[in-house]
């Protein structure tokens, strides 16, 4: 049965083929389920910015979203993989969105992956009773950020603006925004997502932008 979940029909017209979709600057994006081995293009990545799902409700329903019946039984599971997807990669930084129920595992996961941690405070969809986190793990030292109170798609745009890096990488790439910033400024991008509609309205996105041009 056909998802109710539709995200403007961009997939109509960009379908995501099983091989990925790739931009002429080599950037290149694929539907992609975390717990399947890494593409050989996410080494690409020597910054990562990824918001994943929050909690186990949270993860089925991306499932649900994405046409899948194939759920998920222990988020603990989902995070471990995520951080060991991190680790394979081995960005020199990383930067994880969470809630605040997993803060703290979070947190310790980022300590055992980077030397240096810290975290500053959120919010989603622009009201500050949205309350969320960003961690940011790095090899070396983290100087204070102008990040604290701000929303999280504007840290994505600063991330994307400011941060020293050739390629970023998005292992839960959602509709895009880690590409769209990364566009935007001419970097390079790589990322995954297990909903092909939801990726679609990135390449929509992009790909009509630059036709505008």
């Amino acid at each position: 049965m056909m998802s109710k979940w539709e995200y403007g029909g961009a997939y109509e017209r960009y379908p995501i083929p099983p091989e990925g979709w790739a931009f002429p600057d080599g950037s290149i994006v694929k539907v992609h389920d975390i717990f399947d081995p890494l593409p050989l293009f996410m080494y690409q990545a020597d910054l990562i910015f990824v918001d994943p799902p929050w909690n186990l409700v949270n993860l089925n329903t991306f499932y649900t979203k994405a046409d899948r019946t194939d759920y998920p039984d222990s988020f603990e599971r989902f995070y471990k993989r995520l951080f060991g997807c991190i680790r394979e990669i081995a960005p020199h930084t990383c930067y994880v969105e969470v809630g605040k129920q997993y803060l703290a595992e979070f947190i310790l996961e980022m300590k055992g992956t980077f030397k240096h941690v810290t975290f500053y405070n959120s919010m989603y969809y622009r009201r500050r009773e949205n309350i969320n986190y960003v961690i940011c793990g790095s090899r070396k030292r983290i100087g204070k950020k102008p990040l604290d109170y701000m929303d999280e798609e504007d840290i994505i745009k600063w991330v994307c603006e400011n941060e020293t890096y050739d390629c970023i990488g998005d292992l839960c790439m959602g509709r895009g925004l880690v590409g769209w910033y990364a566009y935007r400024v001419g970097k390079r991008f790589v990322g995954t997502e297990l909903n092909g509609k939801r990726l679609s309205v990135l390449v929509k996105r992009i790909m009509e932008d630059r036709r505008s041009k």
